[in-house]
């Protein structure tokens, strides 16, 4: 045979006849409730078709993770080049930059032209708070340069 006719003969369906859509009938009991029969038995496993995903106090198992991950509540207090201090709330798992990011719309300072500095040291943008092991209480304080504006 050649490749044209294998083809041709590949493209035509042999197996068995297809059935119109629709909803499939069988005696089980859920079907029988819904068509007005006896209700359906309750699951053999106290009626809980699957495990809840929330706990007692109403949180599920990804709260806990994030909550876990986001570390301990920190409060931040920063130390403006005119003197004025800034409180930002946020968490050890949190990074520099999302403290900068808040710091900036408080302030409305173009986030680009801040930098935190604790201890003397700068804070460089990728490191959680997690990475600074001089942060041992839930208040810390830091001070904010902030570089001259390019459009004056």
């Amino acid at each position: 045979a050649s490749l044209a006719q294998a083809s041709s003969r590949s493209a035509h369906y042999s197996g068995p006849p297809c059935t119109p859509a629709g909803p499939r009938r069988s005696a089980s009991a859920p079907h029988r409730a819904m068509e007005g029969g006896a209700p359906a038995p309750p699951p053999a496993d106290g009626g809980m078709a699957f495990p809840s995903q929330y706990d007692e106090s109403g949180t599920t198992s990804f709260d806990r993770v994030e909550a876990e991950l986001r570390g301990a509540a920190l409060k931040i207090f920063c130390e403006m080049p005119d003197g004025s201090v800034q409180e930002i709330e946020c968490n050890m798992g949190h990074d520099v930059v999302y403290a900068k990011g808040q710091l900036a719309r408080k302030t409305e300072i173009e986030f680009g032209r801040m930098k935190l500095y604790m201890d003397g040291k700068l804070m460089f943008d990728p490191l959680s708070f997690n990475d600074f092991p001089s942060i041992t209480s839930s208040e810390i304080r830091v001070q904010v340069t902030v570089d001259p504006d390019d459009e004056s």
